[in-house]
Protein backbone atom coordinates (compact mmCIF):
# COMPACT_ATOMS: atom_id res chain seq x y z
CA UNK A 1 0.00 0.00 0.00
CA UNK A 2 1.40 3.33 -0.70
CA UNK A 3 2.09 5.73 1.84
CA UNK A 4 0.13 9.28 2.66
CA UNK A 5 0.78 11.87 -0.17
CA UNK A 6 3.53 14.25 0.62
CA UNK A 7 1.13 17.32 1.26
CA UNK A 8 -1.61 15.32 2.97
CA UNK A 9 1.30 13.89 5.43
CA UNK A 10 2.43 17.92 5.97
CA UNK A 11 -1.19 19.33 6.38
CA UNK A 12 -2.13 16.55 8.74
CA UNK A 13 1.32 16.72 10.84
CA UNK A 14 -0.32 20.26 11.64
CA UNK A 15 -2.66 19.09 13.92
CA UNK A 16 -1.45 15.30 14.76
CA UNK A 17 -0.98 15.94 18.25
CA UNK A 18 -4.20 17.64 18.80
CA UNK A 19 -6.41 14.89 16.46
CA UNK A 20 -4.49 11.92 18.91
CA UNK A 21 -5.73 14.07 21.81
CA UNK A 22 -9.35 14.13 20.84
CA UNK A 23 -9.10 10.39 19.68
CA UNK A 24 -7.72 9.93 23.69
CA UNK A 25 -10.93 11.96 24.84
CA UNK A 26 -12.58 9.49 23.07
CA UNK A 27 -11.85 6.28 23.79
CA UNK A 28 -11.62 7.10 27.92
CA UNK A 29 -15.56 7.44 27.66
CA UNK A 30 -16.75 3.77 28.12
CA UNK A 31 -19.69 3.75 26.13
CA UNK A 32 -20.98 0.56 26.58
CA UNK A 33 -24.88 -0.02 26.18
CA UNK A 34 -26.66 0.09 29.58
CA UNK A 35 -29.68 0.66 31.95
CA UNK A 36 -32.14 3.21 30.26
CA UNK A 37 -32.18 6.65 32.53
CA UNK A 38 -33.66 9.93 32.57
CA UNK A 39 -32.16 11.41 29.34
CA UNK A 40 -30.20 9.01 28.83
CA UNK A 41 -31.79 6.34 26.71
CA UNK A 42 -28.92 3.40 25.69
CA UNK A 43 -27.35 4.30 28.84
CA UNK A 44 -24.98 7.17 30.61
CA UNK A 45 -21.51 6.33 28.56
CA UNK A 46 -23.07 6.28 25.39
CA UNK A 47 -25.10 9.59 26.43
CA UNK A 48 -21.60 10.88 27.83
CA UNK A 49 -19.89 10.39 24.44
CA UNK A 50 -21.97 11.63 22.13
CA UNK A 51 -21.75 15.03 24.35
CA UNK A 52 -18.16 14.73 24.09
CA UNK A 53 -17.96 14.57 20.40
CA UNK A 54 -20.44 17.12 19.79
CA UNK A 55 -18.49 19.49 22.11
CA UNK A 56 -15.21 18.66 20.51
CA UNK A 57 -17.11 19.25 17.00
CA UNK A 58 -18.33 22.72 18.06
CA UNK A 59 -14.54 23.85 19.47
CA UNK A 60 -13.76 23.06 15.63
CA UNK A 61 -16.74 25.55 14.98
CA UNK A 62 -19.12 23.26 13.26
CA UNK A 63 -22.76 23.02 13.07
CA UNK A 64 -24.05 20.16 15.33
CA UNK A 65 -27.23 19.13 16.69
CA UNK A 66 -28.58 15.67 18.80
CA UNK A 67 -32.05 13.68 18.63
CA UNK A 68 -33.42 12.41 21.43
CA UNK A 69 -29.83 11.59 23.02
CA UNK A 70 -29.89 9.56 21.16
CA UNK A 71 -27.85 10.77 17.66
CA UNK A 72 -26.13 14.07 17.12
CA UNK A 73 -24.27 15.00 14.11
CA UNK A 74 -21.68 17.94 13.43
CA UNK A 75 -21.96 19.08 9.57
CA UNK A 76 -19.94 21.70 7.32
CA UNK A 77 -20.71 23.13 3.73
CA UNK A 78 -23.96 25.77 2.81
CA UNK A 79 -26.70 25.70 5.35
CA UNK A 80 -29.56 23.60 5.46
CA UNK A 81 -31.56 26.95 3.68
CA UNK A 82 -29.26 26.89 1.13
CA UNK A 83 -29.04 23.05 0.11
CA UNK A 84 -31.97 21.12 1.67
CA UNK A 85 -30.17 17.83 0.57
CA UNK A 86 -27.10 16.35 2.05
CA UNK A 87 -24.17 13.47 2.16
CA UNK A 88 -23.77 11.79 5.20
CA UNK A 89 -20.92 9.56 6.89
CA UNK A 90 -22.93 7.40 9.27
CA UNK A 91 -20.67 6.53 12.35
CA UNK A 92 -21.19 4.85 15.91
CA UNK A 93 -20.10 5.80 19.43
CA UNK A 94 -21.19 3.11 21.20
CA UNK A 95 -18.61 0.12 22.07
CA UNK A 96 -19.08 -3.81 23.31
CA UNK A 97 -18.35 -4.20 26.75
CA UNK A 98 -14.43 -5.53 27.59
CA UNK A 99 -13.41 -8.59 29.52
CA UNK A 100 -10.54 -9.90 30.92
CA UNK A 101 -8.65 -10.18 27.82
CA UNK A 102 -6.69 -7.22 27.44
CA UNK A 103 -2.74 -6.22 28.02
CA UNK A 104 -4.02 -2.85 27.65
CA UNK A 105 -5.77 0.02 29.10
CA UNK A 106 -9.11 -0.98 27.33
CA UNK A 107 -10.35 2.77 27.82
CA UNK A 108 -7.46 4.79 26.81
CA UNK A 109 -5.41 5.60 24.25
CA UNK A 110 -2.25 3.55 24.29
CA UNK A 111 0.41 3.34 21.64
CA UNK A 112 2.88 0.91 20.96
CA UNK A 113 5.10 1.73 18.00
CA UNK A 114 2.33 1.57 14.97
CA UNK A 115 -0.18 0.21 16.75
CA UNK A 116 -2.82 2.25 18.56
CA UNK A 117 -4.44 0.37 21.52
CA UNK A 118 -8.14 1.40 23.06
CA UNK A 119 -12.29 -0.05 22.83
CA UNK A 120 -13.18 1.16 19.95
CA UNK A 121 -10.10 2.44 18.05
CA UNK A 122 -11.37 0.56 15.10
CA UNK A 123 -14.99 -0.35 15.84
CA UNK A 124 -15.70 2.50 15.33
CA UNK A 125 -14.59 6.01 17.64
CA UNK A 126 -11.38 5.97 15.47
CA UNK A 127 -13.00 6.12 12.01
CA UNK A 128 -15.90 8.05 12.55
CA UNK A 129 -13.23 10.71 14.21
CA UNK A 130 -11.19 10.37 11.30
CA UNK A 131 -13.82 11.71 9.14
CA UNK A 132 -14.97 14.25 11.29
CA UNK A 133 -10.39 15.59 11.86
CA UNK A 134 -10.80 15.46 7.78
CA UNK A 135 -13.28 17.61 7.30
CA UNK A 136 -11.97 19.60 9.93
CA UNK A 137 -8.53 19.86 7.87
CA UNK A 138 -10.76 20.95 4.70
CA UNK A 139 -12.40 23.44 6.80
CA UNK A 140 -9.42 24.85 8.05
CA UNK A 141 -8.05 25.64 4.64
CA UNK A 142 -11.32 27.18 4.14
CA UNK A 143 -12.10 25.33 1.30
CA UNK A 144 -16.14 25.85 0.58
CA UNK A 145 -18.14 22.83 -0.09
CA UNK A 146 -21.07 23.42 -2.75
CA UNK A 147 -22.78 20.61 -0.91
CA UNK A 148 -23.60 19.71 2.81
CA UNK A 149 -21.54 17.32 4.55
CA UNK A 150 -23.03 15.73 7.67
CA UNK A 151 -21.46 13.28 9.97
CA UNK A 152 -23.98 11.68 11.94
CA UNK A 153 -22.88 10.07 15.18
CA UNK A 154 -24.91 7.10 16.57
CA UNK A 155 -24.83 5.92 19.98
CA UNK A 156 -26.94 2.37 19.46
CA UNK A 157 -25.04 0.20 16.45
CA UNK A 158 -23.55 -2.85 18.69
CA UNK A 159 -27.31 -3.21 20.53
CA UNK A 160 -30.04 -2.78 17.85
CA UNK A 161 -29.62 0.33 15.86
CA UNK A 162 -32.28 1.58 17.67
CA UNK A 163 -30.87 5.04 17.16
CA UNK A 164 -31.53 5.63 14.05
CA UNK A 165 -35.33 5.62 13.49
CA UNK A 166 -35.46 8.27 16.47
CA UNK A 167 -32.98 10.59 13.79
CA UNK A 168 -35.00 9.41 10.78
CA UNK A 169 -38.19 10.56 12.55
CA UNK A 170 -37.16 14.21 12.85
CA UNK A 171 -34.67 14.55 10.10
CA UNK A 172 -34.80 13.83 6.01
CA UNK A 173 -32.78 10.61 5.00
CA UNK A 174 -29.23 12.18 3.53
CA UNK A 175 -29.57 11.53 -0.39
CA UNK A 176 -25.90 9.44 -0.85
CA UNK A 177 -23.52 9.06 1.70
CA UNK A 178 -21.22 5.93 3.52
CA UNK A 179 -20.37 4.53 6.91
CA UNK A 180 -16.58 4.03 7.91
CA UNK A 181 -17.58 0.50 9.71
CA UNK A 182 -16.70 -2.19 7.74
CA UNK A 183 -13.69 -2.79 5.32
CA UNK A 184 -12.05 -1.46 2.28
CA UNK A 185 -12.50 -1.22 -0.75
CA UNK A 186 -16.18 0.19 -1.35
CA UNK A 187 -19.04 -2.80 -0.32
CA UNK A 188 -21.89 -3.02 -2.72
CA UNK A 189 -23.32 -5.89 -0.79
CA UNK A 190 -24.35 -7.22 2.78
CA UNK A 191 -25.09 -11.01 3.07
CA UNK A 192 -28.01 -12.08 4.74
CA UNK A 193 -27.95 -12.68 8.55
CA UNK A 194 -30.25 -15.16 10.26
CA UNK A 195 -29.69 -15.61 14.36
CA UNK A 196 -31.51 -18.27 15.46
CA UNK A 197 -32.14 -20.15 18.92
CA UNK A 198 -32.76 -24.00 19.47
CA UNK A 199 -34.20 -25.52 22.10
CA UNK A 200 -35.51 -28.51 23.07
CA UNK A 201 -37.67 -29.42 26.49
CA UNK A 202 -35.95 -31.73 29.17
CA UNK A 203 -38.77 -33.37 30.74
CA UNK A 204 -36.99 -36.63 32.04
CA UNK A 205 -35.17 -35.03 35.00
CA UNK A 206 -31.81 -35.49 32.75
CA UNK A 207 -31.03 -32.16 33.09
CA UNK A 208 -30.09 -32.85 36.69
CA UNK A 209 -26.50 -33.89 35.55
CA UNK A 210 -25.12 -30.62 35.51
CA UNK A 211 -25.00 -28.22 37.84
CA UNK A 212 -24.28 -25.22 36.28
CA UNK A 213 -22.86 -23.76 33.29
CA UNK A 214 -21.29 -20.31 32.92
CA UNK A 215 -18.88 -18.55 30.31
CA UNK A 216 -18.78 -15.42 28.53
CA UNK A 217 -21.61 -15.78 25.55
CA UNK A 218 -22.52 -13.17 23.34
CA UNK A 219 -23.67 -12.99 20.17
CA UNK A 220 -20.68 -10.49 18.60
CA UNK A 221 -18.14 -13.00 19.53
CA UNK A 222 -17.59 -16.86 20.21
CA UNK A 223 -16.35 -17.79 23.89
CA UNK A 224 -13.10 -18.41 24.93
CA UNK A 225 -13.79 -19.36 28.40
CA UNK A 226 -16.45 -21.66 30.31
CA UNK A 227 -17.01 -23.47 33.20
CA UNK A 228 -19.30 -26.62 33.65
CA UNK A 229 -19.48 -28.43 37.06
CA UNK A 230 -21.60 -31.63 37.17
CA UNK A 231 -24.11 -32.60 39.64
CA UNK A 232 -21.29 -34.73 41.42
CA UNK A 233 -19.37 -31.61 41.96
CA UNK A 234 -16.61 -32.18 38.99
CA UNK A 235 -16.09 -29.12 37.46
CA UNK A 236 -14.34 -28.48 33.99
CA UNK A 237 -12.75 -25.23 32.82
CA UNK A 238 -12.66 -24.65 29.01
CA UNK A 239 -9.96 -22.10 27.94
CA UNK A 240 -10.03 -20.98 24.26
CA UNK A 241 -9.36 -18.03 21.34
CA UNK A 242 -11.94 -15.57 21.31
CA UNK A 243 -13.07 -13.84 17.90
CA UNK A 244 -15.80 -12.04 15.97
CA UNK A 245 -18.86 -14.34 15.57
CA UNK A 246 -18.26 -12.58 11.50
CA UNK A 247 -14.93 -14.55 11.72
CA UNK A 248 -15.43 -18.10 13.10
CA UNK A 249 -12.74 -19.53 11.21
CA UNK A 250 -10.45 -17.24 13.59
CA UNK A 251 -11.91 -18.76 16.77
CA UNK A 252 -11.26 -21.33 19.02
CA UNK A 253 -14.37 -21.88 20.46
CA UNK A 254 -14.63 -23.42 24.24
CA UNK A 255 -18.45 -24.52 23.03
CA UNK A 256 -17.62 -27.26 21.45
CA UNK A 257 -15.68 -28.50 24.27
CA UNK A 258 -18.56 -28.40 26.60
CA UNK A 259 -20.49 -30.61 23.64
CA UNK A 260 -18.31 -33.20 23.83
CA UNK A 261 -18.69 -33.85 27.64
CA UNK A 262 -22.21 -33.03 27.32
CA UNK A 263 -22.69 -36.04 24.79
CA UNK A 264 -21.40 -38.24 27.38
CA UNK A 265 -24.34 -37.62 29.66
CA UNK A 266 -27.67 -40.04 29.92
CA UNK A 267 -31.06 -39.10 28.67
CA UNK A 268 -32.47 -36.22 26.74
CA UNK A 269 -29.60 -33.93 27.52
CA UNK A 270 -27.35 -35.92 26.62
CA UNK A 271 -29.63 -36.59 23.39
CA UNK A 272 -29.17 -32.87 22.73
CA UNK A 273 -25.23 -32.92 23.23
CA UNK A 274 -25.05 -35.76 20.48
CA UNK A 275 -26.94 -33.44 18.23
CA UNK A 276 -25.08 -30.39 18.61
CA UNK A 277 -22.14 -32.91 18.28
CA UNK A 278 -23.12 -34.15 15.10
CA UNK A 279 -24.31 -31.14 13.57
CA UNK A 280 -22.39 -28.34 14.95
CA UNK A 281 -19.23 -29.64 16.35
CA UNK A 282 -16.54 -26.85 15.17
CA UNK A 283 -18.03 -26.34 11.84
CA UNK A 284 -18.07 -22.40 10.61
CA UNK A 285 -19.76 -23.37 7.09
CA UNK A 286 -22.84 -25.28 8.38
CA UNK A 287 -21.89 -28.30 5.84
CA UNK A 288 -23.45 -30.90 8.45
CA UNK A 289 -26.99 -28.53 8.90
CA UNK A 290 -27.02 -29.00 5.30
CA UNK A 291 -26.46 -25.15 4.96
CA UNK A 292 -23.48 -24.46 3.41
CA UNK A 293 -24.38 -22.02 0.21
CA UNK A 294 -21.79 -19.95 -1.43
CA UNK A 295 -21.76 -18.40 -4.41
CA UNK A 296 -19.04 -16.59 -6.56
CA UNK A 297 -19.74 -13.30 -5.46
CA UNK A 298 -19.74 -13.42 -1.57
CA UNK A 299 -18.29 -16.39 -0.82
CA UNK A 300 -19.04 -19.27 1.69
CA UNK A 301 -21.76 -19.44 4.72
CA UNK A 302 -20.35 -18.41 7.96
CA UNK A 303 -22.12 -19.90 11.16
CA UNK A 304 -21.36 -19.12 14.06
CA UNK A 305 -22.51 -21.20 16.98
CA UNK A 306 -22.27 -18.56 19.97
CA UNK A 307 -24.34 -19.54 23.17
CA UNK A 308 -25.04 -22.88 24.98
CA UNK A 309 -27.85 -22.40 28.03
CA UNK A 310 -29.04 -25.50 30.41
CA UNK A 311 -31.34 -25.37 32.95
CA UNK A 312 -34.04 -28.21 34.29
CA UNK A 313 -36.43 -27.99 31.85
CA UNK A 314 -34.26 -26.72 29.11
CA UNK A 315 -31.60 -26.90 27.35
CA UNK A 316 -31.05 -24.53 24.09
CA UNK A 317 -28.34 -23.36 21.71
CA UNK A 318 -27.83 -20.26 19.69
CA UNK A 319 -26.39 -19.67 16.47
CA UNK A 320 -25.86 -16.92 13.95
CA UNK A 321 -25.81 -17.46 9.94
CA UNK A 322 -24.19 -14.96 7.39
CA UNK A 323 -25.38 -16.37 4.06
CA UNK A 324 -24.31 -15.85 0.47
CA UNK A 325 -26.31 -12.43 -1.25
CA UNK A 326 -27.70 -15.46 -3.50
CA UNK A 327 -29.38 -17.22 -0.74
CA UNK A 328 -32.52 -16.16 1.00
CA UNK A 329 -33.71 -16.91 4.48
CA UNK A 330 -36.85 -18.96 3.43
CA UNK A 331 -34.05 -21.30 1.68
CA UNK A 332 -32.06 -21.36 4.90
CA UNK A 333 -34.97 -21.64 7.20
CA UNK A 334 -36.08 -24.78 5.48
CA UNK A 335 -32.50 -26.47 5.93
CA UNK A 336 -32.73 -25.99 9.37
CA UNK A 337 -36.09 -27.38 10.18
CA UNK A 338 -35.02 -30.11 8.40
CA UNK A 339 -32.32 -30.76 10.47
CA UNK A 340 -34.25 -30.75 13.94
CA UNK A 341 -35.20 -33.58 16.20
CA UNK A 342 -39.16 -33.56 16.44
CA UNK A 343 -39.15 -32.22 19.83
CA UNK A 344 -37.01 -29.19 19.18
CA UNK A 345 -38.25 -25.62 18.41
CA UNK A 346 -36.55 -23.18 16.06
CA UNK A 347 -37.15 -18.90 16.95
CA UNK A 348 -35.61 -16.19 15.09
CA UNK A 349 -33.68 -14.10 17.56
CA UNK A 350 -32.92 -11.29 14.34
CA UNK A 351 -32.74 -11.08 10.57
CA UNK A 352 -31.57 -9.11 8.12
CA UNK A 353 -31.79 -10.17 4.14
CA UNK A 354 -29.06 -9.81 2.09
CA UNK A 355 -28.79 -5.92 0.66
CA UNK A 356 -27.16 -6.01 -2.88
CA UNK A 357 -26.42 -2.38 -5.11
CA UNK A 358 -25.32 -2.06 -8.80
CA UNK A 359 -22.01 -2.50 -8.41
CA UNK A 360 -21.81 0.78 -11.41
CA UNK A 361 -23.62 2.92 -9.41
CA UNK A 362 -22.33 6.50 -9.51
CA UNK A 363 -21.19 6.70 -5.48
CA UNK A 364 -19.29 3.11 -5.95
CA UNK A 365 -17.47 4.27 -8.93
CA UNK A 366 -16.57 7.21 -7.26
CA UNK A 367 -15.13 5.62 -4.01
CA UNK A 368 -13.80 2.78 -5.54
CA UNK A 369 -11.54 4.96 -7.66
CA UNK A 370 -10.60 7.35 -5.16
CA UNK A 371 -9.39 4.23 -2.71
CA UNK A 372 -7.27 2.88 -5.72
CA UNK A 373 -5.87 5.98 -6.52
CA UNK A 374 -4.56 6.59 -2.51
CA UNK A 375 -3.43 3.14 -1.46
CA UNK A 376 -2.31 1.62 -5.37
CA UNK A 377 -4.51 -1.35 -3.87
CA UNK A 378 -7.37 -3.03 -6.43
CA UNK A 379 -10.55 -0.92 -5.89
CA UNK A 380 -12.90 -3.32 -6.92
CA UNK A 381 -16.26 -3.26 -4.68
CA UNK A 382 -16.73 -6.30 -2.43
CA UNK A 383 -19.82 -8.00 -0.15
CA UNK A 384 -19.13 -8.35 3.50
CA UNK A 385 -20.29 -10.53 6.09
CA UNK A 386 -21.52 -7.43 8.44
CA UNK A 387 -24.59 -5.78 9.46
CA UNK A 388 -23.98 -1.94 8.99
CA UNK A 389 -25.59 1.51 8.74
CA UNK A 390 -25.70 1.28 5.37
CA UNK A 391 -29.09 -0.67 5.97
CA UNK A 392 -30.46 2.42 7.97
CA UNK A 393 -30.77 4.58 4.65
CA UNK A 394 -30.62 4.70 1.34
CA UNK A 395 -27.41 5.37 -1.00
CA UNK A 396 -25.32 4.49 1.96
CA UNK A 397 -22.14 1.94 1.63
CA UNK A 398 -19.96 0.28 3.81
CA UNK A 399 -16.52 2.07 3.17
CA UNK A 400 -13.37 1.54 5.28
CA UNK A 401 -12.04 1.18 8.11
CA UNK A 402 -10.37 -2.06 7.92
CA UNK A 403 -7.82 -2.62 4.52
CA UNK A 404 -7.13 -5.72 3.06
CA UNK A 405 -6.12 -9.13 5.29
CA UNK A 406 -7.24 -7.38 8.50
CA UNK A 407 -9.83 -9.62 9.73
CA UNK A 408 -11.08 -10.14 13.58
CA UNK A 409 -9.95 -7.31 15.42
CA UNK A 410 -13.28 -5.61 16.77
CA UNK A 411 -14.44 -7.08 20.17
CA UNK A 412 -11.30 -8.70 21.23
CA UNK A 413 -9.39 -7.77 23.73
CA UNK A 414 -6.20 -5.23 22.55
CA UNK A 415 -8.73 -4.20 19.62
CA UNK A 416 -6.03 -2.13 17.42
CA UNK A 417 -5.57 -0.02 14.76
CA UNK A 418 -2.30 1.55 12.89
CA UNK A 419 -1.60 4.73 13.44
CA UNK A 420 -0.59 4.48 9.46
CA UNK A 421 -3.70 2.90 8.70
CA UNK A 422 -5.84 5.88 10.53
CA UNK A 423 -3.53 8.30 8.45
CA UNK A 424 -4.15 6.88 5.05
CA UNK A 425 -8.08 6.01 5.93
CA UNK A 426 -8.16 10.00 6.79
CA UNK A 427 -6.51 10.68 3.45
CA UNK A 428 -9.10 8.46 1.74
CA UNK A 429 -12.33 10.21 3.80
CA UNK A 430 -10.28 13.79 2.95
CA UNK A 431 -10.40 12.91 -0.54
CA UNK A 432 -13.74 11.51 -0.98
CA UNK A 433 -15.33 14.88 0.31
CA UNK A 434 -13.46 17.22 -1.67
CA UNK A 435 -14.63 14.92 -4.56
CA UNK A 436 -18.21 16.17 -3.80
CA UNK A 437 -17.18 19.11 -5.57
CA UNK A 438 -16.44 17.92 -8.71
Amino acid sequence: MKETRTDFASLFSQYEESFLSDLRQILRVPSVNGPKTFGAPFGIGPKRILEKVLDIARQMDFRTGQIDNCVGWAEYGPTEAECPEYFAILGHLDVVDVEDDWQYDPFDLTRVDNFMYGRGVLDNKGPIMANLFALYLIKQQDIKLRQRVRIIFGTDEESGSRDIPHYLKKERAPYAGYTPDCKFPVVYGERGLLDVRVSMPITDDSATQVKSLSGHFDRSYLPDNAQLIFADGTVKHYHGKKAPSNAPEMAESVLPLIVTDLKQLSGQIGEFGQWLAINLGSETTGQSLGIDFKDEASGALQLAFYDLTISKQEVACQLTCRYPITVTEEQLLQRLQQKLLSTMTLTVNRSYPSQVTDKDTPLIKRLSAIYQADTGLDGTPVTTTGVTYARAMPNIFAFGPSFPGQKGIAHKGDEWLQFSDWRMMMQIYYDTLLSLND
